[in-house]
């Protein structure tokens, strides 16, 4: 059986979804919801794009939803606070049978609410949401950072310009990351690999290091930098001093160390033998030589 799948967004991890589940042995038929707007070029898959706006009237969504097999988002955060609610709430009134939500991120369930990040708020409002219904089936692929996030200066782990490398918290602290590359081989396979596909939240990874383990592998490439700590002290200042600081709402979700990381053994691609690329392996083939 052919099964449809529409997936919402075409950004780093659109596109790789949009390849893996486009190149799925069980070939799909694959459609992308794009906003008009969008200039993401994706005229080399063989997808059917869909347009329409994420914040589009709710029934209007989900008539834009309605009549896939499988759905999933990967807007991201990019339409704002509620975007994330409004699209599962639509997923639910066009009864799409599967859903998977932009949850590709933290263990929002062990983080909590009132974290120091409120959109993790409304994460776990979509969890009670789909949990609260059995029409629809739902999978969440928890897959902690982003590796290519670790290295963005925005972060503020990884700041090559200056030749600084900071852990968040202590280095001793211990970070999960997986590439866009592995979520979108990941998840496709996870949707479509089984005839009754796994539900629930769904732990995957690239890997689990510490904080020291990047300042290593940052050296290892040839960088020579300075090493520092920055504290929960010190990020709960900044954000006292300026309540909308990015990066230190983000920052002390790590330097708290809860809900951040796994065992590699104990993910779902481990259990399925399926490899993935390493932080070493990430680190040789996209970070720069000084």
């Amino acid at each position: 059986m052919i099964r449809s799948v529409l997936i919402i967004g075409a950004g780093e991890l659109g596109l790789s979804l949009i390849q893996a589940f486009a190149s799925h042995p069980s070939e799909p038929a694959v459609a992308v919801l794009l906003r008009p707007s969008s200039k993401a070029d994706i005229s080399s898959y063989p997808v059917r794009i869909v347009h329409g706006e994420i914040l589009a009237p709710q029934p209007e969504l989900a008539r834009l939803l309605g009549g896939y097999d499988i759905v999933v988002s990967a807007t991201g955060f990019a339409g704002g606070p509620g975007s994330q609610l409004h699209l599962a709430n639509a997923a639910l009134e066009a009864k799409v049978p599967h859903y998977f939500p932009w949850q590709f991120g933290v263990d929002y369930d062990t983080i909590g609410k009132g974290s120091s990040q409120p959109l993790f708020d409304e994460q776990l409002d979509v969890r009670a949401l789909l949990r609260s219904q059995n029409a629809t089936k739902w999978t969440i692929v928890s897959t902690g950072l982003f590796t290519s996030f670790l290295f963005d200066p925005s972060f503020g782990v990884v700041d090559l310009k200056n030749r600084v490398v900071s852990a968040l918290g202590s280095w001793e602290n211990s970070l999960t990351v997986t590439s866009a590359e592995a979520i979108g081989l990941l998840t496709s396979r996870i949707a479509l690999d089984e005839e009754h596909p796994p539900e629930g939240v769904i732990f995957i990874a690239s890997d689990t290091i510490k904080f020291e383990d990047v300042a290593h592998e940052v050296e290892t490439k040839g960088w020579t930098v300075e090493k520092r700590v920055i504290t929960i002290e010190e990020l709960e200042d900044r954000l006292r001093r300026d309540p909308e600081d990015l990066g230190a709402k983000y920052g002390l979700i790590w330097a708290r160390n809860v809900g951040v990381s796994w065992a590699l053994e104990d993910t779902w691609n481990a259990k399925k033998g399926i490899k993935t690329e390493r932080l070493s392996q990430w680190v040789d083939r996209n970070l720069p030589r000084p």
